[in-house]
């Protein structure tokens, strides 16, 4: 479907609550927002009392007024929004088996958002309503162009344990293995004594005998049910809102939380999804990276977005501080990052970004997530850096639509996400080698993607890629192994970390050599395994003379000298000293390569760098490890985003380029201001470079 928002060209937004402020603000608001080039405002998401002050009295009056003063703007559009992130008191009153429970059983209070469960049938029947009556009264409105369904689904909590949740479980797990005999095989109930004889004995999680006595397969399918509920729910409002809502007006959500298969949701829920790009959470907020690599760690989440919809949107980009009274507090942009983050986006492939938020609350919960204006309402630097960014962008009239290029791919899939979560052996370790990856990737200047791997993936997916690094495989089943060996056999690379293939898809350890389903491809099994602890002398392999760290986990691989499999490098140190660490053998046109431990920075660099995978545009510019440098198109339309994260440098050109943003010729070394973007084209001549 084309979205003429998101596909003709790049186009600015703000979060607006229309209902925060008096009246005789909001012309002014729009008037500004014009003024600064903005074009599009998201509202109502928060806002249910206002169309249904009392069960089943609904009024529009409000957003009537509202919508009719920006009919007033024709420059100016709106993204109208379903507003079940915060149910009405009176609702969670009458029916409080909408709420959610923790998983001791106990019910939320209503209060704060997000304070539901998906599948309490009058919760369903609520929603669809209110989504339905919304979509009836505004869906040919003149100035709507898109819908967004309820916002952030699984923010705040992505588990749900309230009776709703758990009689649903019994139902999908009846779908999914028909018997309880099939169930019990596919848990291992045998062990502990937790086989059911009855399915009303069958539940979610709740409070056992410490962590330990979580069933790892039941978590692992938990999981998996807490997905299909919030996709259910998504679809179920997308359906009574497409009944009213015309076709070329699009439908999407924001955000991406944990225990939702994005993929999914996606193919079923929404046309495209949007982001929500807060980088300065990277600044000691959440795990991750640290340092000058905590908010470029927002380009690796843009990519994840990016896996799931290539179309896609930033729903709320970070225009100011953030917090909240009670829960969190992030620093404020510095002069220049409002620019520096909104260009990252774009470089990722976002194809329209809404700041969050227009002007900062002056009450509530987030009295302290500042938006572009401040609690003055003056004009102000973040303005101003807000105007010149869509001034700026308005210079690449191209660019929407322009594909993210990248030769090299990391593979992800929720099967081994949400087992790794519970699993202490290998979730730290996928959680470290991913980290480990983007640094190197980063550093070397080498785009990438990422992809995900489930059952709908073919090998013709991967065929772009000339290098596959699957950290972790944990989880693998025989028919991705399948078409991982029909990507390398076309002429890819594929390497593969340890504790590949160990389990399978119920995450069960089959009785057979790791790394399982994909240990004929690799051409070597694994003999052995041990964590590598802070207690044991630190382990490393060499390579051609190139130290690789080996840290975390080793494996000892046995390669098959019978299938062509040779070592090309060996544990130098630690408990496996003077045994194979990495394999390679030749498939086809392709390679497989087996590394026998995790990854680290300066390891997964030397892999890049031999594999002739680093740095693939290093004939064309140098850039410092401090700048990231992403690309957009093909051929001589290629636009060649360099982002500074930090203090003044230098990049050094080497045809000759023509800064977009500027219009000057540039070859040689070039200036970058700190916080600093150019955004660059080949001359003409040099464009098929």
């Amino acid at each position: 479907m084309q979205h003429s928002m998101i596909m003709e060209h790049v186009t600015f937004g703000v979060c607006y609550y229309p209902e925060h402020w008096p009246e005789t603000l909001w012309r002014s608001d729009l008037e500004r927002m014009r003024a600064a080039g903005i074009t599009v405002i998201r509202v109502a998401e928060f806002a249910w009392n206002l169309f249904e002050p009392r069960e089943g009295a609904f009024t529009f009056d409000f957003f009537d007024r509202f919508l009719a003063l920006v009919s007033t703007f024709p420059e100016i559009r709106v993204i109208f929004c379903t507003p079940t992130a915060t149910p009405p008191a009176w609702l969670t009153e009458k029916y409080p088996e909408v709420l959610n429970a923790d998983l001791d059983g106990r019910p939320f209070s209503h209060g704060m958002r997000r304070h539901y469960n998906y599948n309490a049938p009058v919760w369903r029947e609520k929603s669809r309503l209110i989504a339905s009556k919304l979509g009836e009264h505004y869906g040919t409105h003149p100035s709507i162009i898109g819908w967004q369904i309820d916002n952030e689904l699984n923010c705040e909590t992505d588990v749900f344990y309230a009776q709703a949740d758990h009689d649903a479980f019994r139902v999908w797990l009846q779908q999914r293995y028909g018997t309880l005999d099939a169930l019990n095989e596919a848990w291992g109930n045998v062990v502990w004594n937790q086989s059911y004889t009855d399915w009303s004995q069958v539940h979610l999680s709740r409070p056992a005998a410490g962590r330990a006595g979580f069933n790892p397969h039941m978590r692992l399918d938990e999981k998996r049910f807490f997905s299909d509920s919030a996709i259910s729910y998504c679809r179920l409002q997308h359906d009574a809102l497409r009944e009213h809502v015309p076709a070329d007006r699009f439908i999407t959500t924001n955000g991406t939380f944990g225990h939702l298969d994005y993929k999914a949701l996606v193919g079923q829920g929404v046309d495209f999804l949007c982001y929500d790009s807060y980088p300065n959470f990277g600044a000691g907020m959440i795990e991750g990276p640290s340092g000058e690599m905590a908010d470029r760690k927002w380009s690796w989440n843009l990519a994840n977005v990016r896996a799931f919809s290539p179309l896609f949107g930033v729903m709320e980009q970070q225009s100011g501080a953030n917090g909240w009274v009670m829960r969190m507090a992030a620093r404020a942009p510095l002069p220049g990052q409002l620019r520096l983050w909104t260009f990252q986006s774009l470089a990722h492939g976002a194809d329209f970004i809404s700041w969050f938020r227009w002007r900062t609350a002056t009450f509530g919960t987030e009295i302290y997530w500042h938006g572009i204006l401040d609690y003055d309402n003056r004009d102000n630097r973040k303005l101003r850096e807000a105007t010149r960014t869509i001034a700026d962008a308005a210079k690449l009239p191209g660019l929407a639509g322009l594909q993210v290029q990248a030769k090299v791919a990391v593979l992800r899939d929720y099967d081994n996400l949400w087992d790794g979560e519970d699993d202490l052996w290998h979730g730290p370790m996928r959680r470290a080698g991913e980290a480990a990856w983007f640094e190197a990737l980063q550093t070397t200047h080498t785009p990438y993607d990422i992809v995900y791997l489930d059952d709908g993936t073919l090998a013709a997916d991967l065929a772009r890629y000339d290098l596959v690094v699957y950290p972790h495989a944990t989880i693998l089943s025989p028919a991705r192994a399948a078409v991982l060996e029909a990507y390398v056999a076309d002429g890819g690379r594929l390497l593969l970390g340890a504790r590949s293939g160990y389990k399978d898809s119920r995450g069960q350890c089959p009785m057979e050599p790791a790394p399982g389903p994909i240990a004929g491809l690799c051409g070597a099994t694994v003999l052995e395994g041990s964590m590598v602890t802070p207690a044991d002398t630190p382990s490393h392999a060499e390579w051609d003379g190139v130290r690789l760290d080996t840290p975390l986990w080793n494996d000892v691989i046995d390669p098959d000298p019978g299938a062509g499999t040779r070592v090309l490098a060996w544990y130098a140190a630690g408990r496996f000293e003077g045994t194979p660490a990495l394999t390679e053998r030749a498939v086809g046109a392709g390679h497989v390569h087996l590394f026998g431990a995790g990854f680290a920075a300066d390891a997964a660099r030397a892999l890049l760098a031999g594999f002739g995978a680093a740095s693939p545009y290093r004939a064309l510019l140098e850039l410092p490890a401090g700048c990231e440098l992403a690309v957009r198109g093909q051929g001589a339309d290629r636009l060649f985003f360099v982002l500074n994260y930090g203090e003044e440098t230098t990049v050094i050109l080497k045809k000759l380029f023509t800064d977009r943003l500027t219009e000057e010729k540039k070859i040689g070394e070039t200036r970058v201001d700190r916080f600093g973007v150019r955004v660059l084209s080949l001359n003409a001549k040099e464009g098929m470079v």
